[in-house]
């Protein structure tokens, strides 16, 4: 944990120019950043019995200043007033809410910002992007009570996933447990980054080399660190379960003169700020609230815009899924892929362009085989790219297969992410470079592991490591909650938005 002594006795350096332009970013520490999360650390509370802990049932959401009818462009405020399942107001924050607002004949909707009081109260605010009848919809993820264990279950010794290292010489195999944190009374293989210092290691096995590890395998630990009452509150019983509100649907007008229009104009630029929320959701398309996003959901579209560009796409099975999005609009491309969890790379002749898919190194939490050779950390990556004589495009998304570890390693590979970008954008100020945040997943996941409140916190993180540099985000979790959808692998329409956003910083809106 860190401790406020130390981020205040930190003496800030800068960084080299990221460019020609002569800017500077000042240097980032795992401290810093966990301090700057310090607010949505859960504060510890005691309670007897899950009557206790916050009743969504029980609670209720309230309009500030409602009015008979609300305009385009306006915000809506409400007030949500927390119980717990014996009705008795909660005096403390730490509650896990996701809120959205909708119209479903209109395909329309938008996430909302959820500001905790920390008195048992918080407040959502709405941008209303639309006119009709609005619906309002709030879950409680979970109680904060529920939060606290998710929060302590993140601890770096609490082992929630087993690895398996499958060591090969020829004919002979030999297989041992792999981590982050392994009892070094008991001979390793280390396996560290020195630069970045990256680092696990697996027991050595009985007779074979360490540099003779083959493959990575992985599954759940049976057990848990929590009391059987926490492990309770984070069954579907007490998870997402729906705030009710203490109000009808509210109408909404378009109160603007005709000529006026509240859709941004101004193109997409690596660097902007995103705002909260970051867009919405109107025929099933997403239009973001600070740039004009084009409707690239054609293959002419699509294909021209990839044309004569380089694309590497690095991270997660997330992103994996624009390649093969992608994939679908290619007129016979060349595919080669390898291996279990393997590189793909796709080359299009005609159109002159090239994408890659490579996954970040460990940990991977994946039923599939991992070939440990063919990981490397995205750093790394990022170092080895060829960029002078072509136009790349770099994709990054990281998070969801951090979730079951301690906040600090998410940080420090988020750390060693931010340098090499810095590093690229030196020595290649015209790469393109995007952060492609974590999305919701499955309620029915294992929630200590897989919490959305764990990538919720790992997405702030990113915000936070990234928000200074000249890169774009792709707020897939907006989109998600927006959307109410949760799936580790969201549905069609939701990769195509965030393809289209993507698109729309790299060309301009056909």
């Amino acid at each position: 944990m860190f401790s406020l002594q130390k981020k205040i006795a930190i003496s800030h350096v800068y960084l080299f120019s990221a460019s020609n332009s002569g800017s500077f970013f000042e240097e980032m520490t795992v401290d810093d950043v966990m301090f700057f999360l310090r607010w949505e650390f859960p504060m510890v509370s005691h309670w007897a019995s899950v009557k206790d802990t916050s009743s969504a049932s029980k609670s209720a959401a309230s309009l500030e200043h409602p009015k008979p009818r609300y305009c385009v462009g306006e915000n809506l405020d409400l007030l949500v007033e927390m119980r717990d399942h014996k009705g008795q107001l909660k005096r403390h924050g730490g509650d896990f809410i996701l809120a959205w607002i909708h119209s479903p004949k209109l395909q329309a909707s938008a996430a909302g910002l959820v500001t905790d009081l920390h008195n048992g109260s918080y407040r959502v605010r709405f941008t209303l992007f639309w006119p009709g009848e609005v619906k309002v919809s709030m879950l409680l993820m979970h109680p904060s009570e529920a939060v606290q264990a998710l929060w302590r279950s993140r601890h770096p010794k609490y082992k929630k996933i087993k690895h398996t290292g499958t060591f090969v010489n020829g004919t002979k195999v030999e297989k041992s447990e792999c981590e982050f944190h392994l009892d070094t009374n008991h001979p390793l293989c280390e396996y560290k980054d020195e630069r970045d210092g990256e680092y696990y290691s697996c027991y050595k096995p009985p007779s074979l080399s360490c540099d003779t590890i083959d493959i990575m395998t992985s599954a759940n630990t049976p057990g848990s660190l929590l009391t059987t009452d926490e492990q309770l509150l984070l069954t579907r019983t007490y998870s997402g379960k729906t705030i009710r509100n203490n109000f009808h649907d509210v109408h909404v007008v378009d109160c603007t003169e005709p000529q006026t229009s509240l859709k941004p104009t101004g193109k997409c630029i690596p660097g902007m700020k995103p705002l909260i929320p970051s867009g919405h959701f109107f025929k099933n398309v997403w239009y973001s609230s600070y740039c004009e996003t084009g409707s690239f959901f054609s293959a002419e579209s699509i294909n021209s815009c990839l044309k004569g560009k380089r694309f590497y796409f690095m991270g997660d099975s997330t992103v994996h899924q624009w390649m093969q999005y992608l994939r679908k609009f290619q007129k016979d491309p060349e595919s080669f892929q390898r291996g279990e969890v393997h590189p793909i790379l796709i080359v299009n002749s005609e159109a002159n362009y090239t994408a890659l898919w490579k996954h970040h190194n460990f940990p991977w939490i994946t039923k599939n085989k991992v070939r440990v050779k063919m990981a490397q950390y995205i750093s790394r990556d990022l170092d080895s790219l060829e960029v002078e004589r072509e136009e790349a495009v770099v994709v990054i998304s990281v998070g969801q297969h951090f979730r079951a570890y301690s906040l600090e390693v998410f940080v420090r590979r988020l750390l060693n992410l931010r340098k090499a970008i810095l590093r690229l954008q030196a020595r290649s100020p015209g790469t393109w470079i995007f952060i492609k945040l974590e999305n919701t997943r499955e309620l029915s996941s294992e929630q200590e592991r897989f919490s959305d409140w764990h990538g919720h916190i790992q997405n702030l993180a990113q915000r936070k490591v990234f928000g200074d540099l000249k890169v774009g985000f792709v707020d897939a979790w907006d989109m998600t909650v927006a959307a109410n959808t949760f799936a580790i692998h969201p549905k069609e329409h939701i990769v195509a938005n965030e393809v289209a956003v993507f698109l729309s910083y790299l060309c301009r809106a056909p």
